[in-house]
């Protein structure tokens, strides 16, 4: 599973995505005019440019679709903030969790 505890790729996979978009430097608006399709789903819409890459994510809880990819392509959603990071960066497992945790460290003020 590669160099982290179990306990570690929880802790990244439930770091807040707002708090990873503002660590990795990438714009983010919410999309305040955004409704949810079903009535009474907590869903948001966020604008997000990364790289010179543009995102356009639906996002309810831990969950996440990217809308401007087709939707047949396989790697469209998932679910909590290591799958987000890799959409967003392409790094794999170990970088997308480093990314977490140290998102997480810097926001709880630890040195990381």
């Amino acid at each position: 599973m590669g160099p982290w505890k179990t306990d570690q790729i929880n802790q990244a996979r439930n770091v807040p995505f707002p708090l990873v978009l503002k660590f990795l430097g990438a714009y983010n608006k919410l999309d305040r005019e955004y409704r949810p399709f079903e009535r009474g789903r907590n869903s948001i819409r966020v604008h997000v440019n990364y790289e010179g890459r543009d995102f356009r994510f639906v996002i309810t809880g831990e969950k996440w679709v990217d809308e401007l990819m087709p939707a047949t392509h396989p790697k469209r959603g998932g679910g909590g903030t290591i799958d987000f990071v890799s959409h967003i960066t392409g790094f794999k497992l170990v970088n997308a969790v480093k990314v977490c945790l140290d998102a997480q460290s810097l926001a709880d003020g630890e040195a990381i």
